[in-house]
């Protein structure tokens, strides 16, 4: 064998893939064309015609950014203002223009354009990323033809309707095209089309007969065929189109079209016609904005902020009255009252003899200064807390997947307090709790068991029915320990000293096994590639297909080339002790490809020899009966094997062949090619009957058993989220009994645990299904499936009520169609809810994504996990959408809000990440609400002390810093590094979680305690400084402090206050912290020192006040002093009595720290139980598992 012809040669596809292509023929209405939806024309290779023509066709130039460059300020301007807050802000800025303002109206706006600037950059900052994306994508390379036969190198975004373009291998397509030809003889290509439908499997294209020859770039000279096809559309696997050339018309498939972003794989080249481009391409218009998903959390602010702006309205109203009540009273006998106020000089605003006027024009300025109540800098800030919380997410080594190269990716940070407040997790099976990565692990040849390897499912039905299993034990008796350790070979796992090594030659049936690993190496549409040292590596169309090829090539017949309607086979010689290869070259006349409704694949190959051979393999449910009466020796023991293997979780497929004699092989070739030629609207059933004609009478030689395994550390993840209280649902389109299988090797089920199993296998629904009519179907089916539920209510207790039973609601995907229905969902709801389980098994796509929906109901936080594109939806519907970025494409990655790369990192994402985030936003925004309570309240009380004069206490730049320098940034340090315990305590007591489940840290009654808190710091701050510095010297001549001084003595004491306040609620100091709050403090004083010395004329009542008021002043240090601590007092007081006598979980977990007793694995487990105990049992976990096993062993004592 030359091994120069090691690359993969070009396939005469008319026989190799005649079934396979032909099947899938032109079955749309041509005559569609020209009509309303079907009106486009493309003259291909003369894009300059269309304009002429006055066809207005867009640029392939795409743009998925937010904004341009004329729309960014109009657009980010009403994103902002959108914002009641904001726009309540720039009402208020509004009126400081005019003569009511208390305060000017530059210390009023510039704080506000800050806030608004900031958050504006940040929009535009992730926008122009975006353009960067795009400018990526739109400046790529691909050659088009410029007439003359000569292609020149073009970037995507100058392609035309209508171009004619060259891809080469491994290159995306820039726009939707009409596959015109190949460098395959036969005009095919294969294509990955992961990004349409993260799908990793290759799709087989195939271009029309009639432009087969344009194998040159010279052939497209003077081509100028005209494409008339559909309008833009959504739909990926429709396509109905003509070409008209030479006068012919030749219809269209989706088999000749070729979609953006799809990547050419396994073809040099091929040459195509630009139909669509741009946004009017397939994949942009199925692009959509991902869902507006807002965290709980968040909602509650809102509504926090409208307490606020009542109470402020409130308060304002109030002294409104009071002013107007006051005002109308001022002049008396021709004496004022307020003489200071003028109010006999007054136009409007304390003119006694208009007091309802004076008073509503009181209210305006009162809003003006209560506006202080509502924190302009939250949001800002919270979403820079995010952005840091997320950037740590991203960062985190823990969550790092080595062998893939793959961190964690928080693809969005609105959601991360979110993270913490997850109540139920809806999981796919397949690529997310499995790896979906399929190992050849056991095989049944000739009614003999192969195989000795335990799976997951087996160590967990081991330990269902009681039995310790050596992992070493298989159950025929063979031992493990026996086998030579080898290095692990990627898709093979079988381990049995009988036919490994070749010793397959000394067992009773050895020309059965000959057989069954032939038909293994050669009945598949594997491409083989091999390297420079002679290793051959494979593409497959799914891991299944791969894991036989490399199951046989393991055994010694390897999969070597495919030539030209042929394939080599290299076979060790299994007597040689030496490595001695024989090549075996097989004359490949027919594939037979696996379709949904065949359940089955064959091939007709012509052995060295001349024997005309028919592999075949497929589902039990169609193999068995197409077995010869002589082929069936086998039978038996084979389906007693295959029941056992399903069992196990494996999945099993059935192997059988044929001998053909010459006649009865050019017999059915004849009957074949006459249907594939036929034009007759049954042309699809007669090639499928031809095939079927052939599959008959086969002769069986066994059956596989491949393992998808489970993910490293599912059960251990799901046995912590277990512990933290999370309802864990499994969503998964496999049979029942796989499904059931899975969930014992996670620990979602297990023995002792009552299965309720809705489903519509009953005999009367069958016996239905086979007579009645659809409507009798349809009534009879739901009326089964609320009787179900009913039942399954009645045995499982409400939430309200206690038990020590356990139940698993399990749920076909049948059955699922009529509990969504919008009369049954919310019963199903309310007995899935008391279940410890939900596995719903043959779901589909939309029942994920309705059933994530129904969860929602319950007002829990959802978190839906996946890693195919039939996960998008439940991803999108789900509160918090986790993509796993595994071997299914990237489709769930991209519609995710974070990324993972195995199932276990989720673990750390909520029960730590998702711990502090939940916890740090709590507190902050409590903390923001407070500070600002505290501020405004002191302002509310010296207005009433003044009369309600309008007179601010503080100076206009002290108002309008206080959010933005004074008290800002200490609560983002809090946001981004505090840590009520450690990460490792986080997961030593899962129990924890629940604080942020339940909601513990921002209800109502913590959020109005932390207001109460603000309310009593200002009396205490407001009374104590005036009642200090009331009728007293203050200043060493013996003048009394005027309002400057006091105004400048409370604001020092609030600030003082709320940044200890801050000290206080700190659980976690580190040294950015420390400067951030006392910087605080110190950025005060400075700034009270430069702002004092700047001319009187700007800084007004702040002139000199420190130095020449303040600081000489011993009464201003005492009070300062003497007023903090005053006021700090209740608070620590209520801390002490709350943590002594009514501990939070996270206050006893901190104390045993503290007492250097929380890492003690039994103080862990007691504290954990008692906490358990006191919220609800744990029904599902290994733990639970390995718990009841024990009290099991103790009864038999």
């Amino acid at each position: 064998m030359a091994r120069g012809s090691r690359t993969m040669q070009k396939l005469k596809l008319s026989a190799l893939y005649s079934f396979a292509l032909c099947a899938k023929g032109s079955t749309e209405d041509q005559s569609k064309i020209g009509t309303a939806g079907f009106s486009r024309v493309v003259y291909a290779n003369d894009p300059d015609r269309h304009e002429a023509e006055g066809f207005r066709y867009p640029r392939n130039e795409v743009s998925t950014t937010k904004y341009s460059l004329v729309t960014f300020l109009p657009k980010s301007l009403f994103e902002q203002f959108r914002r009641v807050a904001n726009f309540y802000f720039l009402v208020s800025g509004a009126l400081t223009l005019t003569k009511l303002a208390p305060y000017s109206a530059v210390s009023a706006l510039l704080p506000l354009f800050f806030v608004i600037t900031a958050t504006m950059v940040k929009e535009g900052v992730e926008d122009w990323r975006r353009k960067q994306q795009d400018h990526e994508l739109n400046n790529r390379i691909v050659k088009v033809h410029r007439g003359n036969g000569s292609f020149e190198e073009t970037k995507w975004k100058y392609i035309k309707i209508g171009d004619v373009i060259k891809v080469e291998k491994d290159n995306f397509f820039p726009a939707d095209l009409i596959l015109l030809s190949s460098n395959y003889p036969d005009g095919i290509c294969y294509v990955e089309t992961m990004n349409l439908d993260g799908e990793t499997n290759l799709k087989i294209k195939q271009a029309l007969e009639v432009t087969l020859d344009l194998q040159e770039d010279a052939s497209f000279g003077n081509l100028k065929p005209i494409i008339k096809c559909e309008d833009p559309n959504a739909n990926l696997y429709s396509f109905v189109g003509i070409v008209e050339w030479k006068g012919m018309q030749h219809p269209l498939s989706p088999q000749q079209l070729l979609l953006r972003d799809s990547k050419l794989r396994n073809t040099d080249y091929i040459y195509g016609a630009v139909i669509f481009t741009g946004h009017d391409t397939k994949v942009m218009q199925n692009a959509t904005e991902p869902p507006s998903k807002r965290s709980k959390i968040e909602k509650k602010m809102d509504k926090i902020i409208y307490v606020l702006m009542f109470c402020l309205l409130a308060i304002a109203t109030l002294g409104s009255v009071f002013f107007g009540i006051w005002t109308k009273d001022d002049l008396k006998n021709g004496k004022a009252k307020r003489w200071y106020l003028r109010p006999d000089d007054s136009t409007v605003f304390y003119d006694p003899k208009r007091p309802a006027l004076a008073s509503f024009f009181h209210l305006l300025t009162a809003l003006m200064l209560y506006n202080y109540f509502i924190p302009i800098s939250l949001y800002i800030s919270i979403e820079m807390v995010k952005i840091l919380q997320a950037l740590f997410i991203n960062r985190d080594i823990e969550m790092y997947h080595e062998e893939s190269d793959k961190p964690t990716h928080a693809r969005t940070s609105n959601l991360n307090e979110e993270l913490g407040q997850v109540d139920t997790i809806l999981s796919d099976k397949t690529g997310t709790l499995t790896c979906n990565m399929m190992e050849f692990i056991k095989c049944s040849i000739a009614g003999t068991a192969y195989g000795q390897s335990v799976t997951e499912v087996e160590k967990a039905m081991a330990l269902r029915k009681g039995v310790l299993l050596d992992d070493e034990i298989e159950p025929g008796g063979h031992k493990e320990k026996q086998i030579d350790e080898s290095p692990h070979v990627k898709g093979f796992s079988l381990k049995d000293p009988r036919i490994m090594d070749g010793n397959w030659i000394h067992e009773p049936n050895k020309d059965v096994i000959r057989d069954f690993f032939r038909l293994l190496a050669i009945c598949h549409t594997c491409i083989p590639e091999v390297d420079e040292t002679d290793k051959v590596s494979y593409e497959a169309e799914s891991p299944d297909e791969a894991a036989f090829v490399i199951a046989a090539r393991e055994l010694g017949f390897e999969f070597y080339k495919r030539a030209q309607t042929s394939i080599v086979i290299r076979e060790r010689d299994p007597n040689q002790h030496v490595v001695d290869y024989q090549y075996r070259k097989y004359q490949l006349l027919n594939v037979l490809e696996f379709s949904s409704s065949r359940k089955r694949m064959s091939v007709i190959v012509k052995e060295p020899e001349g024997k005309i051979l028919l592999f075949s393999k497929g589902a039990d449910s169609v193999m068995f009966r197409r077995l010869a009466p002589a082929g069936k020796k086998f039978e038996e023991e084979t389906k007693r094997h295959i029941n056992e293997y399903s069992d196990s979780g494996l999945r099993t497929l059935v192997l059988a062949y044929r001998v053909l004699d010459q006649e009865e092989y050019e017999k059915f070739a004849a009957k074949f090619n006459t249907a594939k030629i036929s034009g007759s609207a049954d042309r699809d059933e007669k090639i499928e009957e031809a095939a079927d004609s052939i599959e008959q009478d086969l002769l069986l030689l066994g059956a596989t058993a491949v393992e998808d395994k489970l993910q490293k550390g599912v059960p251990e993840c799901i046995d912590k989220l277990a512990h933290a209280g999370i309802k864990i649902w499994v969503l998964t389109g496999d049979k029942m009994e796989t499904a059931i299988n899975i969930g014992f090797a996670c620990s979602l089920l297990r023995q002792g645990m009552t299965q309720i199993i809705i489903t519509l296998e009953a005999p009367d629904i069958i016996a239905l299904e086979k007579n009645g009519d659809k409507y009798s179907i349809a009534k009879a089916s739901k009326q089964s499936v609320m009787d179900q539920i009913e039942d399954g209510i009645k045995q499982v207790p409400t939430s309200s009520q206690s038990s020590t039973e356990s139940f698993a609601l399990i749920i076909d995907g049948k059955s699922l169609t009529y509990a969504l229905e919008d009369d049954v969902k919310f019963k199903f709801l309310d007995l899935a809810l008391n279940c410890a389980s939900v596995i719903c098994c043959r779901s589909s796509p939309k029942q994920k994504a309705l059933v994530t929906r129904l969860v929602k109901h319950s007002n829990k936080v959802t978190l839906a996990i996946g890693d195919g594109a039939n996960d998008v939806g439940m991803l999108q519907e789900a509160d918090i959408g986790v993509g796993i970025s595994g071997v299914e494409g990237m489709q769930a990655v991209m519609a995710s809000d974070i990324a993972i790369a195995q199932f276990r990192f989720l673990e750390r994402l909520l029960l730590v990440h998702g711990h502090w985030c939940y916890r740090r936003i709590s507190v902050m925004i409590c903390y923001f609400f407070y500070k600002n309570v505290t501020f405004g309240v002191t302002i509310f009380l010296y207005e009433a002390f003044a009369s309600f004069s309008g007179k601010p206490a503080y100076n206009d730049w002290f108002l309008s810093l206080y959010n933005v320098f004074f008290t800002s940034l200490p609560v983002i340090a809090l946001g981004v590094f505090d840590q009520d315990v450690s990460s490792r305590l986080c997961l030593q007591y899962p129990e924890l979680y629940q604080e942020g489940v339940q909601n513990v840290l921002f209800s109502w009654r913590r959020i109005l305690g932390w207001m109460l808190n603000g309310v009593i710091n200002a009396v205490l701050i407001f009374f104590f400084c005036t009642t200090a510095l009331k009728d007293q010297a203050f200043r060493q001549d013996g003048q009394v402090a005027g309002l400057d001084a006091l105004g400048a003595v409370m604001y020092t004491c609030v600030v003082w206050v709320v940044n200890c306040q801050m000290a206080l609620s700190v659980n976690y100091f580190t040294i950015i912290q420390h400067i951030f709050i006392w910087g605080s403090i110190a950025v005060w004083y400075l700034f009270l020192l430069a702002y004092g010395a700047v001319d009187p004329k700007y800084s007004t009542t702040a002139y000199m006040v420190f130095i020449e008021q303040l600081a000489p002043s011993l009464s201003y240090w005492l009070v300062t002093l003497l007023v903090v601590l005053a006021t700090l007092i209740p608070y620590f007081c209520y801390a002490a009595i709350q943590i002594r006598f009514f501990p939070m979980f996270h206050n006893k977990i901190q104390w045993k720290r503290y007492l250097g007793k929380a890492e003690d694995p039994e103080v862990a487990r007691q504290l954990s139980s008692r906490q358990q105990s006191s919220s609800h049992p744990r029904m599902v976990g290994i733990s639970v598992r390995r718990d009841g096993k024990a009290m099991e062993v103790d009864k038999g004592n």
